[in-house]
């Protein structure tokens, strides 16, 4: 009978995330993940999976967390132009973080090549839709406000506009562009609204 392998899965995924978030796909080797694990390779292959089966739990964690972190306040009805820059300055103050910029984990590893394996490009997309969809939330329930003077089609570019600064701003804060630069955008982002 095989042994049971002894670990906290709570702390064991999030391990993975913060190495696969820290480091992407490609520059994660199987030492990294012993390393911030405590596990063997044989221990990680019988319990989390391959590679891929952890980058993927990695993926499904980042996704819930962020969502829950950064997109949840633009999901309700009470969302508009405050909680967009609110979130947009939050990308930016991150940016500057002591223990350094760790960016959008979905964002930087759509640049990899295991983006183009079905189950990361799946997520990935699930994940890009989620913050479009929040966006265009925030926006129509402004505009029901009259917070904003933005019909159907204004919406639908605004979106677009705030969803490209709102990568940006993940991938530009991750490679440690200057905080004015980063400023600007946001800033950008938010008076295009008006």
């Amino acid at each position: 009978m095989a042994r049971q392998i002894a670990y906290d899965p709570i702390a064991l995924r999030t391990n993975l995330l913060s190495v696969f978030w820290r480091q992407g796909y490609a520059e994660t080797s199987l030492n990294d993940l012993e390393a911030a694990t405590g596990l063997n390779r044989r221990q990680l292959y019988n319990g989390p999976g391959d590679k891929l089966a952890m980058f993927l739990k990695a993926m499904d964690d980042f996704a819930d967390q962020a969502g829950r972190m950064f997109l949840a306040p633009l999901e309700v009805e009470t969302a508009g132009v405050r909680e967009i820059a609110n979130l947009l300055d939050t990308f930016v103050e991150l940016s500057q973080a002591k223990e350094g910029p760790k960016g959008c984990l979905v964002c930087s590893v759509s640049q990899e090549e295991v983006s183009a394996v079905p189950e990361v490009h799946t997520r990935a997309e699930a994940y890009f839709d989620r913050i479009k969809a929040a966006y265009c939330n925030a926006l129509t329930q402004a505009a029901k406000r009259n917070e904003v003077n933005l019909n159907s089609e204004d919406i639908a570019q605004r979106n677009a506009r705030l969803f490209a600064a709102h990568v940006a701003l993940c991938i530009l804060g991750r490679a440690g562009r200057p905080v004015d630069e980063l400023r600007a955008i946001a800033a950008d982002a938010v008076a295009d609204l008006s």
